[in-house]
């Protein structure tokens, strides 16, 4: 039984990590702002910035903002540390910006969605990781109001079956956790992240 139920999760991952490389639109961009979420794993991180970074450097792109990271436990800014990674990585900082605020997907896309710019900009480009950005396109479309269109970009390679694995287990919870009720939600995201409020 036990060995059945290792093969199914394992079918359901391979299954759910295929589905979502098919979100990956790179090839359709012609403009637009870039929207870099802030992930703590590096290799992740740097290859979210290099992707944004060639990107912009294409033309493909007309600016990037990075999105989440906000540690007040830490006493640490992530998407600012990102930024300035894509800042020196593309030699253009004015077209580079972050925001300081977010500490998750939620709270970014919360603030993303509420910021005339995005909407003024015609339509914005989530890069991340391809399982998360199925999440994001659905936490932010979860917004009420006129939004820019959201079109996606993956960095390329990220095959190492044990952080595919890994990823998609942990977008299961993160879908969970998007689901609940928002008070709920928040206490957990509270907790799990840092509230400057209750340190």
């Amino acid at each position: 039984m036990l060995i059945w139920l290792v093969l199914v999760d394992l079918a359901a991952t391979l299954l759910f990590w295929g589905v979502t490389r098919l979100s990956d639109q790179t090839g359709k961009l012609a403009g637009g702002r870039g929207i870099i979420f802030y992930t703590d794993n590096v290799s992740d991180a740097s290859a979210r910035v290099d992707k944004g970074v060639a990107l912009l450097k294409a033309g493909k792109l007309d600016q990037l903002k990075v999105v989440g990271g906000h540690r007040p436990q830490e006493g640490r800014l992530g998407s600012q540390e990102m930024a300035l990674l894509a800042a020196r990585r593309s030699g253009q900082a004015a077209k580079v910006s972050a925001d300081v605020e977010s500490r998750d997907t939620i709270s970014g896309l919360e603030s993303l969605a509420n910021t005339t710019s995005a909407s003024e900009s015609g339509k914005i480009v989530f890069i991340s990781n391809c399982m998360h950005i199925l999440r994001a396109k659905a936490v932010y479309a979860s917004h009420p109001g006129k939004q820019a269109k959201a079109l996606a970009a993956c960095p390329n390679g990220g095959y190492n079956p044990l952080d595919i694995w890994r990823r998609a287990h942990y977008e299961a919870g993160a879908w969970a956790l998007f689901l609940m009720p928002e008070s709920w939600r928040d206490a957990i995201i509270d907790r799990l992240r840092g509230d400057e409020d209750s340190a």
